[in-house]
């Protein structure tokens, strides 16, 4: 990379002041509280999005899968829905609001097929629905925290989301293993993810709905009076959606 990045030559600098020196913006606070509810719906997705990934060894293991390539290959096969799910999401155009409930919902069926699944090839499914989901998630996430801050905000505002998504990492093993001495199996522990994660996807459906049926039409002077909705407040990200998600599956 370091050889192929373009690099500053003396001639591209220049001593003129650039345009945002010349007008400082006055400081203010950082907008915590409209990232308080996208930061927590990340910390509760990253869990969901992280227990397949962590634990499908585990589960084959538990099935009588004991061949490292075979359970190799199932989990990289499973996580490559991740990318799938992301890819979809750039190309649809839709609002994170609107992916939402489609996101925690495939992750909440995954887990249901994962937890009721009499073999292992059904287990492989479960995690690629689940998969598909949290790659929906993980943009939307991302796109619904960054439209709430000013773009000057926008820095530690990932900054914010991203220690979020990893805290959700950190403690999704912990999360797990604290339902498996509950419910008594692994299997069993991913049932009651499946739960939560269709409570979720109900109360975000709920606000989903109740956010188009309040939502008002603007009038358009230009159109004779004629109504009109507003700009699409995500149409910055719609060439970002998927980064983030496509970097963080690679890494599995």
């Amino acid at each position: 990379m370091a050889a192929f990045l373009p690099r500053p030559r003396p001639a591209d600098r220049t001593d003129e002041p650039s345009p945002a020196a010349a007008e400082p913006m006055a400081e203010r606070p950082f907008p915590w509280r409209p990232l308080a509810g996208p930061c927590a719906l990340t910390l509760f997705g990253a869990i969901l999005f992280y227990t397949v990934q962590v634990e499908m060894a585990f589960l084959l293991n538990d099935m009588g899968v004991s061949n490292p390539g075979v359970i190799g290959l199932a989990t990289a096969g499973s996580s490559a829905a991740v990318v799938i799910g992301a890819v979809v999401f750039a190309k649809a155009g839709r609002s994170p609001e609107a992916w939402l409930p489609t996101a925690f919902g495939l992750s909440a069926l995954g887990f249901a097929v994962i937890w009721l699944a009499p073999n292992p090839v059904v287990l492989i499914a479960g995690a690629v629905i689940n998969c598909l989901g949290s790659g929906i998630m993980l943009p939307s996430l991302l796109t619904l925290a960054m439209s709430k801050l000013h773009f000057a905000d926008r820095g530690r505002g990932t900054g914010l989301w991203t220690g979020f998504f990893f805290l959700g990492q950190f403690i999704c093993p912990l999360v797990v293993l604290a339902l498996t001495s509950a419910v008594g199996t692994l299997a069993n522990a991913l049932g009651a993810l499946a739960l939560a994660g269709a409570v979720a996807t109900a109360a975000l459906g709920l606000a989903a709905r109740r956010r188009r049926t309040g939502a008002t039409p603007e009038p358009d002077p230009a159109d004779g009076g004629l109504t009109r909705t507003g700009a699409d407040p995500y149409q910055p990200f719609s060439n970002m959606r998927a980064t983030s998600a496509i970097r963080t599956s690679s890494r599995w």
